[in-house]
């Protein structure tokens, strides 16, 4: 007669029909458990389901975007430092006229009036070269600044001189062209 081996569990232990029958008893509450909660777990993995797929989408959608992001591959962003002595407006003044200028350019069409103000307001190159850093690069398309999301991410960025360069026509008003010519040509700068 052959003698039986039971197999040994993890602890030494060797397994018995007691054994046996307690793990057929926890598998069983656990199924039972799992049976009497089916809601929760239905809504606890459909939540956790929904948060997967939102995150998904979303970084197709932020995939989408990165395509029309153009690089800045022919812009060289020149070091323009104002001279503190030589300044006659404030860093904020500086911000308050880049803006005015940038609403200027958004009026549907150029208000020079408003340009002329601004450009009347500055009295040296390092006033420029001030209000020129609080500009920066504003994206650029049809003549102002985008206003939808395609054309945000479309758009080109440009710096303040190449805005007046666009706005302001020599052929037009010649007078405020050659203000503005001055002013940024005291700066040290070409326009």
């Amino acid at each position: 007669m052959k003698k039986e081996i039971l197999p040994k569990k993890k602890d030494g232990k060797i397994a018995t029909k007691e054994h046996l029958k307690k793990s057929i008893k926890k598998a069983n509450d656990a199924g039972n458990f799992m049976a009497e909660n089916k809601n929760a777990f239905l809504i606890g993995g459909g939540l956790i389901l929904g948060f997967l797929v939102i995150r998904e989408v979303k970084k197709g959608f932020d995939a989408v975007g990165d395509v029309f992001e153009v690089d800045d591959v022919d812009f060289i962003k020149p070091k323009i430092n104002p001279d503190a002595s030589n300044l006659t407006i404030t860093s904020d003044g500086a911000v308050n006229l880049a803006k005015s200028l940038l609403d200027a350019f958004n009026d549907g069409g150029t208000d020079e009036e408003k340009v002329k103000a601004v450009f009347n307001t500055i009295k040296t190159g390092d006033d420029f070269k001030l209000i020129y850093n609080s500009f920066g690069l504003r994206k650029r398309i049809l003549g102002g600044t985008p206003t939808n999301y395609f054309t945000k991410k479309t758009a080109e960025a440009y710096d303040l001189i190449y805005w007046l360069k666009a706005e302001i026509g020599s052929f037009f008003n010649s007078e405020l062209y050659n203000i503005v010519k001055e002013r940024v040509e005291s700066a040290g700068l070409i326009f």
